[in-house]
Parts: structure tokens; sequence; C-alpha cells
């Protein structure tokens, strides 16, 4: 009988049009993803030879103003030898010019390594405006130089052949890890509330073959939530596997030993307070929150089911719940009535920044870690499990289906 219910439950999510439909948008988004937004993204690192060229032909001109004029040497206010920094500035950059034409893309992260670490003020310069919403723009941009002279300096290290996609961090498992960074890992958790929504309800309308079945309410619950969160893991990782393979095709898979700077430790930014980690093991300890998220949310539709007997409140719930710290986040928000945000769930469900200490750096926090957010993810399971049994004793099949 489990094993026919187990069937019966996994043919119901398989054949729902509600879900069919969902998977099709999914579907259309993943695709357009990759044909689309990525292909015409430009990053901070994006080479434009064509603008650097206009650029450099204007230094020159201005040069050459200064050789005829004599002012070739220090600034008689400001001590700054604008000459010699200009010309340096142009060498360089038509180094990386010629370097990036001849694909000889080694040469250009050497040329470009070696200006980050003589002119971080420069690299701030580059991009002005970047940030400009941020209440502490200077620091998020030192922060993305640290982040991105670590990433060169570990191309560096590394006997990978590096190539323009790379640069750009369009590969396949550099978009993955830009995917774990960003909102959408919401977006990954919704697939499982919105798969698990009617699970429980929609049995609402076979009242009398439900009611009937020779198996206990709570061994019920648990197969309609096996049989969810096997169904929403394999929608998820089939995505996952399409996108890899179009980006891989278009891009290349590119190497999970690629560096990712992450940051250990908080007060100023130096970069003693970071260290370097694979794109692999990034992916290996973002990816491990999925299992655990979209369990929970499972497991707290059912609870809400139980309660609620509507599938669209259901949604509405969980959808609250699962967005309820973008409703009071605040870079200077750590803690909640008196308890420091690290102790709570929705914290952790943004799980990428978690991994790399981007949600500590924004928070000015270092209790925010991948160990303490999978502990307090399972002791909300363990919560809410609590909870489930005693509901299921309070609202029996019976009383669940009048």
């Amino acid at each position: 009988m489990n094993r026919a219910f187990w069937r019966h439950e996994l043919s119901m999510l398989i054949r729902s049009k509600k879900n069919i439909i969902f998977i099709f948008f999914l579907t259309v988004f993943v695709l357009s993803y990759c044909f689309i937004i990525l292909p015409n993204s430009k990053s901070t690192e994006t080479f434009d030879g064509d603008q650097l060229s206009k650029e450099l032909q204007e230094t020159s001109a201005t040069q050459r103003d200064r050789e005829e004029n004599g002012h070739t040497g220090f600034g008689h206010f400001t001590g700054v030898a604008y000459y010699a920094m200009q010309e340096n500035y142009a060498l360089l950059h038509s180094k990386m010019i010629t370097a990036f034409d001849d694909e000889d893309f080694r040469r250009y992260v050497h040329l470009r390594t070696y200006f980050l670490e003589q002119n971080p003020s420069s690299f701030l310069a580059e991009h002005p405006d970047m940030f400009a919403d941020s209440p502490i723009p200077g620091k998020d941009r030192y922060h993305l130089y640290n982040q991105t002279l670590l990433r060169y300096q570990g191309y560096l290290n590394q006997d990978d052949p590096i190539t323009n996609e790379m640069i750009e961090e369009k590969t396949a498992v550099q978009a993955i890890q830009e995917v774990f960074l960003s909102f959408a890992t919401y977006f990954i958790v919704f697939v499982g509330i919105y798969f698990s929504s009617d699970v429980l309800v929609r049995n609402r309308q076979n009242k009398t073959l439900l009611q009937g079945l020779p198996l206990a309410w709570y061994r019920v619950l648990n197969i309609k939530t096996m049989t969810t969160f096997i169904y929403t893991l394999g929608i998820i990782f089939a995505l996952f596997l399409l996108a890899t393979l179009i980006i891989s095709i278009q891009n290349g898979f590119g190497s999970l030993n690629h560096p990712l700077a992450v940051m250990i430790k908080q007060g100023d930014l130096t970069l003693s307070n970071y260290k370097v980690i694979t794109i692999g093991k990034f992916i290996l300890l973002a990816v491990s929150f999925i299992p655990i998220l979209v369990y929970l949310f499972i497991r707290f539709n059912i609870l809400i089911s139980l309660i609620v007997k509507n599938q669209w409140l259901v949604l509405f719930i969980s959808s609250i719940a699962l967005i309820s710290e973008q409703l009071y986040f605040s870079r200077t928000l750590r803690d909640l009535n008196g308890t420091e945000i690290s102790y709570f769930p929705q914290t952790y469900f943004d799980f990428g920044k978690i991994v790399t200490g981007e949600k500590n750096f924004l928070v000015n926090l270092e209790s925010i870690t991948y160990g303490k957010g999978m502990l307090v993810l399972l002791l909300t399971i363990v919560v809410i499990e609590c909870i489930l049994f005693l509901v299921s004793r309070i609202v029996s099949k019976r009383r669940f289906y009048q």
C-alpha cells in the first residue's frame, strides 16, 4: 500500500496542470537567461578595447601638451608627478590591448593584476557610479577591489588556460556561482513552496477515496512530503543541468578550481581578512542548503495546510515567510528585539552569501556562518516536525476532510 500511494502521489505531481505550466515558465526563464541575459551582461571586468584606445589617444594628446609646456615634473601645489603617472598608465594599458587582441589572456591577467596591485585607487575610480544606492559605497567598492584582485591572483597561480569568459565570469560554473550569490536563491526555494502548496489540500476533492486508505494519517503526511521533496529536487537539478549544458556549449564549462575570494573576518578591508576557495567547494557548500530549505518549507506547507485548508493561503503564507528578512533587512540591523539575527532561520535563506561571508560583510558581523546556518535550519526543522506531529493529532484525517 505504501508503494502504491508513493506512485499515486508522484503521478499526481507529474500530471498536475499547475506544475506543468510552472515548469514551462521556469524553462523559458532558464533559456532566456542562457541565450539573452548572460550573453548581453557586462561585469566590472568586461574589457572594452575600443573605449580604452580612445582614452589612450586623449591621454597621448594631453601628454604632448605637457611636453610642449614643460610640465613633465612634479605638480607645483600637489607634488604629484602627473606626467610620469600617465605615461605608465598609457604604456601598461596599451600592452593590455595588445595582449587582449592577441588572445593572450594570461598575459592580460598578469598586466591587469599588476595594475590592480599598484593602483587600488584607480580601480575605484574606474566605476564611480558603482554601488551608488549603497549607504556605504566606498566600503563596497573596496570590497569588490579585494575580491577582484584575489581572483586574478588565483588565476595566475593555476595552470588552467585563461579565457575571456573566465575573466568576465561567464563560464558555466561561474554562472552558477553568480546565481547562488543573487536573489535567485529565494526563487529556488520558492519552487518547493509552489509544488507543495496544494499537495495536501487538493485531496479534499477526493474525500471518500482518501479517507478510506488503510494508512495512518501521519504516514500519509510523510509520504506526501517525501514525494514532493524528491519531485522538487528533480526539477531544480534538471533545470540546473539544462542551464549548465547550454552555457558550457556557449562559454565553456570552466573549472571547479576557479578561485573565489571569501571574507573570513570583519573589522577592516585588508587582504588578511580574506581567503580564496575553489568554486567547486563553494557550489558544494551552497547546494547543501537546497535540500534542507526545500524540506523545511514543504513540511511548513503541510503544517499550514492542516490549519488553513486553502492552497492559495498556504502559498501566500509560505512566500511571506520566505522573503520575511527582506521586509526588515538593513545594513545597520544586527538584532531583532534584542536577539542577534544569526539565530533566525530567515537569515540563511540567501545561502550563497553565507558561504562567501558576504552576509557578515553586509551587516558587519562574524557570527553568520555556514555551520551555524546549518544548525539553525536543522533546529527549525525539528521545531516544525514537533508542531506538525501535535497538529496532526488534533486535525485528524476525518476532521481535515470535513
